[in-house]
């Protein structure tokens, strides 16, 4: 009998064991790729949150809050792809472990995540799991007020283009209660009067030109320790910005709220403005702060009738006091006045708590119908050319505090 052997067919068992191999470099390059890049983000996203949960410690805020907000707005919200746990330890008063012996609190954050695999499938491996720790300590912390509690604050730099100038009239007064005056540069006040409480100041880091009268009986120029770096020294004081992110259902990741079209009353919540032009006309809040994106805008307010602004900021929360927070802009771009508001003697103005304007300049010609503004004004450029009468009352309670003193550290 004649056998005949043949080695048809192992060709296919080769290339079967072949294309396994082929998957498994495919899935170690493409899906560990996807791993390695997804570790690398819940790493930054729980970094983020850990930090974010020490400043708002440091704030006197909810710690567990503000850690969940941030890491929910880098996509990891606790479903079925990503787990976050959040946990706290209370450092106690002269345990040793913050300056000068004082309490903090130390957030740790954890995220799982979950990576769907492609090629890996084809060697079993469905699923990817990535798990990822960071650690942030707060250490005790004073709120102070923001800039010293001055009611008026002109944050220009320029020495020659003042932060604060009363312009050419020679009829108007500024009354100021409650608080001082500052500028981060130069202050001009030839004209009209100028009163400020007695046990409060008119500060300057330049000259400071006070003659056109009134009560001041400090008056504090040259104050070059009190200088501010701009933009820097005040990027570092300025709210987190809620208008970032994605938006869901009429809200940024983030928080903040896109308000319906023509809207022009605000209540009890945050709302992003990215085109502050569309509110020159009746605006009035409510426990609510606006938070405007627009980079370049000219915009007047005229007085009189139901035009102006009116009404109360937030009264609790990261933006508690906050009338207005308008975005920070560079140096050139503020000194252009790309962000331009004027108040056109507006005998209504009716505004509780502070408006954070570090890049705007302001014309404010007057709120001289009885109104007392109840506010900060922190400007770019604050000058007053009109001929009524300002009248700003700053009330610590009504504007938000800043931690002064506050350690925030990264762990690991």
């Amino acid at each position: 009998m004649n056998i005949k052997t043949t080695e048809k067919g192992q060709a296919l068992i080769l290339i079967a064991f072949a294309a396994i191999g082929l998957f498994a470099f495919s899935a170690l390059a493409i899906d560990g790729s996807r791993a390695f890049s997804d570790k690398r983000h819940a790493q930054n996203a729980a970094d983020s949150a850990a930090l974010a949960a020490a400043l708002a410690y440091a704030r006197g805020n909810d710690v567990n809050t503000a850690a969940q907000s941030r890491v929910t707005a880098n996509g990891y919200d606790g479903g079925t792809m990503s787990d976050v746990t959040i946990t706290t330890t209370d450092l106690a008063t002269n345990s040793g472990i913050c300056s000068n012996n004082a309490a903090g609190k130390e957030i740790t954050v954890t995220i799982v995540s979950y990576v769907n695999t492609t090629f890996a499938r084809v060697i079993g491996r469905n699923q990817v799991t990535n798990a990822v720790t960071a650690t942030a300590r707060g250490c005790a912390y004073t709120l102070g007020a923001l800039f010293d509690g001055n009611a008026i604050v002109g944050l220009n730099p320029s020495l020659t283009n003042c932060g604060i100038d009363t312009g050419n009239s020679n009829s108007k007064t500024w009354t100021v209660t409650g608080g001082g005056v500052f500028s981060n540069g130069c202050l001009e006040h030839p004209n009209g009067t100028l009163t400020v409480p007695n046990d409060k100041c008119v500060n300057s880091v330049g000259n400071a030109d006070v003659s056109g009268g009134g009560t001041h009986t400090c008056v504090q120029e040259g104050q070059t320790s009190s200088a501010y770096s701009y933009p820097a020294d005040i990027a570092a004081v300025m709210p987190p910005d809620p208008c970032t992110g994605t938006i869901t259902s009429g809200r940024y990741a983030a928080g903040g709220k896109v308000p319906t079209s023509g809207q022009t009353t605000f209540d009890n919540d945050i709302f992003c403005i990215s085109d502050f032009s569309t509110l020159n006309d009746h605006i009035v809040l409510s426990n609510s702060t606006l938070y405007v994106t627009d980079t370049s805008f000219d915009v007047k307010f005229n007085g009189g009738g139901d035009t102006g602004f009116f009404g109360t900021g937030s009264t609790s929360g990261t933006y508690q006091g906050y009338y207005m927070i308008i975005k920070l802009l560079s140096l050139t771009a503020a000194s252009n006045c790309d962000q331009n508001i004027e108040f056109r003697g507006n005998g209504n103005l009716d505004i509780v708590g502070t408006i954070l304007a570090p890049s705007t300049c302001m014309d404010y010609r007057g709120n001289s119908s009885g109104v007392t503004t109840r506010s900060q004004m922190i400007f770019f450029n604050f000058t007053s050319n009109g001929t009524a009468d300002l009248d700003i009352n700053y009330q610590a309670g009504d504007n938000p505090t800043s931690p002064e003193d506050a350690n925030l550290t990264l762990l690991k």
